[in-house]
């Protein structure tokens, strides 16, 4: 069965691992080998990555997001940015996937 992993700060994978979600913490320097390690996994459907460490991984997420079937790698907003979740993890995670309802 695939899963949904996050890459974030603190804050933001906590939140998510009280939801069931599995993830990584990682700073900005260290973002692309947890990308990469998620990426590498089997189960792995959707990858959700903070928007700071989008920056970071910008490239492999485009490689992966063009290039590969699976996973598919949505940015989202952090707990601590500053332009706060306008939108819900569905919405983003809906319009990575091209599903509309």
């Amino acid at each position: 069965m695939e899963k949904i992993y996050i890459i974030g700060d603190i804050h933001t994978v906590t939140v998510f691992r009280l939801g069931g979600v599995e993830g990584a913490v990682a700073a900005s320097d260290a973002a692309p080998e947890a990308l990469g390690a998620l990426m590498s996994r089997d189960d792995a459907g959707i990858i959700l990555i903070t928007r700071e460490l989008a920056e970071a991984t910008g490239e492999m997420i485009r490689d992966c997001n063009l290039n590969r079937v699976k996973p598919v790698i949505v940015e989202i907003p952090g707990i601590t940015d500053p332009r706060g979740f306008g939108r819900s993890i569905m919405s983003y995670i809906t319009e990575a996937l091209g599903i509309s309802f």
